[in-house]
């Protein structure tokens, strides 16, 4: 069956930006759609792209490679040393050249290829559960003990980009997430700093459960 346009699609009156887009195949609704349409409804248009995302950071920097087997959803790794075939569009990656960052959005590539150390990741770099994402590709990576950088491909626009981030489940207050992001320094347009301090210490910390939230404004 084709593709059809929202105003091609057989809902009894027009759409206010809430409902259900049913997806057919052979005459049959298999699925509903779980994203509503509200940012292309006009009148009803966000202003601006957002990043939502669950953290979780679980030690120190720890470099590996791997050239076969299964990936970690959540995990981001960098296209290191790929074949002529290799193909990990699949899961999360938006080409698959040398250099190109992704987080693993499934476990089984469409295909690794014949190299070795085909791709690359860090176990101290945070893993994400993304809940929405309309900026575009983000991936993390460890800097040093507490440090960690949001990434993107000059995503990050000057002056309309804000960042909320917290720990999750610290009642005592001991641990404070926090991101710095300016232009200028340490940040740009195409990273911002993630850091985590435990006033126990005092010091930065590894280890860490938190939330996330980017918004680039239009």
């Amino acid at each position: 069956m084709p593709d059809k346009k929202i105003s091609e699609l057989p809902v009894a009156s027009a759409l206010t930006g809430y409902e259900s887009i049913p997806v057919v195949q052979t005459g049959n609704t298999v699925r509903t759609t779980l994203d509503t349409v509200s940012e292309y409804v006009s009148g009803n248009v966000r202003p601006y792209k957002v990043y939502t995302a669950l953290l979780t950071q679980s030690g120190g920097d720890d470099p590996l490679s791997i050239d076969s087997g299964l990936l970690t959803i959540g995990v981001t790794y960098m296209i290191n040393n790929p074949s002529i075939n290799s193909d990990f569009t699949n899961v999360g990656a938006p080409n698959n050249l040398s250099g190109t960052y992704f987080i693993a959005t499934g476990t089984t590539p469409n295909n690794w290829g014949t190299d070795t150390n085909i791709l690359t990741f860090n176990t101290g770099a945070p893993v994400v559960t993304v809940l929405e994402n309309t900026i575009g590709n983000i991936w993390f990576t460890y800097s040093s003990t507490g440090v960690y950088n949001i990434n993107s491909n000059s995503l990050f626009t000057i002056d309309k980009t804000i960042v909320d981030c917290t720990i999750n489940g610290d009642t005592n207050y001991e641990k404070n997430l926090w991101a710095v992001w300016n232009g200028n320094g340490s940040s740009s347009v195409d990273n911002i700093r993630l850091y985590t301090w435990n006033s126990t210490i005092p010091g930065p910390e590894d280890y860490f459960n938190g939330k996330l939230e980017i918004r680039v404004y239009n």
